[in-house]
């Protein structure tokens, strides 16, 4: 498995939402998954380029809508400090705003997604040369 692929699956979720939604846990995680590549690029270009031992996590509230449109994307807790850490979050809000979820018969929900990030696992994506 690459390591991108364990860096998004090591992103546990904790779903805040009526439960008369029917969105799955399974749809959510696919959806993180096809965005790991662009959370780790943040990582890796706003981050491990400024301080290479940078590591933590940061929790992403996601609000989707039923249509599956994200209206809100917020760090909401971050362990992350250092030269980077302010930019590696605002980065992956802005990232996360632009996901699509599943369109469906849903209700309003939050979504938090802590992403676990650790330089061994973003080195498969090297740093951008400026």
């Amino acid at each position: 498995m690459s390591s991108l692929l364990a860096f998004a699956l090591a992103a546990s979720l904790a779903s805040a939402g009526s439960s008369d939604s029917l969105r799955t846990d399974r749809d959510v995680r696919l959806t993180a998954l096809r965005n790991a590549r662009s959370i780790n690029r943040c990582y890796v270009d706003e981050g491990l380029r400024r301080q290479p031992e940078l590591e933590g996590v940061i929790e992403v509230a996601l609000t989707v809508e039923p249509t599956g449109v994200v209206s809100e994307a917020q760090v909401s807790s971050a362990t992350l400090t250092g030269p980077g850490a302010r930019e590696v979050a605002v980065c992956i809000a802005t990232i996360a705003r632009q996901w699509r979820f599943e369109r469906g018969p849903f209700d309003v929900e939050v979504i938090v997604f802590p992403f676990v990030l650790r330089p061994q696992l973003a080195a498969e994506e090297k740093p951008r040369q400026a």
